[in-house]
């Protein structure tokens, strides 16, 4: 079975996707989940992670789980780095 590599692509990404798709503004999620508008607009241009919070209210507001949120928000993370600067690191526990 041939293995398919999938780029992770930041959560804002998708939450941008998710407001086209349900025509609702950057404007108008935030002020229904009760934060500012500048926040939303962060996370949708890839300049701010998705918390906890954020999860839970988007969740909330969107349908779906946060753990959803939080699964992007933790592969894009990893995504981010590069695992050789940790080579130096060995085991010490099994």
């Amino acid at each position: 079975m041939e293995k398919i590599h999938v780029t992770p692509v930041h959560p804002g990404a998708v939450l941008q996707d998710e407001l086209e798709e349900i025509r609702l503004t950057q404007t108008a999620l935030a002020k229904h989940i009760g934060v500012l508008p500048k926040t939303v607009n962060e996370i949708c241009r890839g300049k701010r992670g998705i918390s906890a919070e954020m999860a839970m209210k988007l969740s909330k507001a969107l349908g779906g789980g946060p753990q959803f949120w939080l699964n992007l928000q933790n592969n894009w993370e990893l995504s981010q780095l590069n695992e050789s600067d940790f080579a130096s690191i060995e085991t010490i526990a099994a």
